[in-house]
């Protein structure tokens, strides 16, 4: 039978009308709020990573700090890692992974957002079997017991205005000795996100007092996801790392 023209009309409204509410019916189902996660799935990083790649290499333990800046469809657009020397192998997998790998992405309001993931991945052979772990934080004290705990995590949203009008370059004229510092930040967030406190503890040898202004100035106006513990949004204090690097050290 041949559809007629007011039939086909209304076939196609009532499929666009399906198409909204199913859209609306995923959208309603997000959270308030939720971190960026690691995530299970086949190409999660914690199943990207080729543990006998590692092994043939030789590598038998060790443990690093990276990051992401995950993006709305779970991505991770930006990355970076920290390793000590010794790890190499586990650097390079780890480098090479961050950029295949996908993220169950941050939400608030509702809504999937660009959310920064701070992370320790550890990597041990015992008995002939690799053991992999990939924490959501970098706190010390809460990867020596292993915990469920999740860092605050910065996020950002279309639309929100920095005011980067204070902001001064932490770094002198290429022709200067600047080194790359990392300033010991401490930051306390309520279980909402809410920034309660911001200071820097300590400049490491090769840190400026300009690389701590430029911290704090960034963290004290970044939007938080606050931490959770066992699932659970609480409040926290935690050292966020904020790396700075002079240009000219970035070339080579």
């Amino acid at each position: 039978m041949n559809a007629t023209p007011r039939f086909t009309k209304t076939f196609l409204a009532l499929t666009i009308i399906v198409v909204i509410a199913c859209k609306s019916l995923r959208a309603e189902n997000l959270p308030d709020m939720r971190p960026a996660l690691v995530g299970s799935g086949p190409r999660s990083l914690v199943n990207l990573i080729n543990a006998k790649h590692l092994m043939d290499r030789g590598f038998q333990h060790g443990a690093m700090y990276f990051m992401a800046r995950v993006d709305p469809n779970g991505y991770p657009s930006y990355s970076k890692v920290w390793a000590t020397t010794g790890i190499e192998p586990l650097r390079d997998e780890v480098r090479e992974r961050l950029a295949e790998a996908r993220f169950v992405p941050a939400v608030y309001n509702h809504q999937h957002v660009y959310g920064w993931f701070s992370g320790t991945l550890a990597f041990s052979v015992t008995g002939g079997k690799p053991h992999l772990r990939i924490f959501a934080n970098q706190e010390l004290s809460e990867l020596q017991k292993e915990s469920d705990f999740i860092a605050p995590q910065a996020i950002w949203l279309p639309g929100k205005i920095y005011d980067y009008a204070k902001w001064k370059d932490p770094f002198g004229s290429w022709w200067t000795a600047d080194k790359a510092g990392m300033p010991n930040i401490s930051l306390t967030l309520d279980a909402s996100g809410q920034v309660k406190d911001a200071h820097v503890e300590s400049l490491p040898p090769g840190t400026t007092q300009a690389y701590a202004d430029a911290a704090l100035l960034i963290i004290r106006q970044q939007l938080y996801l606050p931490a959770y513990r066992n699932g659970k949004p609480v409040d926290s204090t935690t050292h966020p790392k904020l790396y700075f690097v002079p240009a000219f050290q970035s070339l080579r």
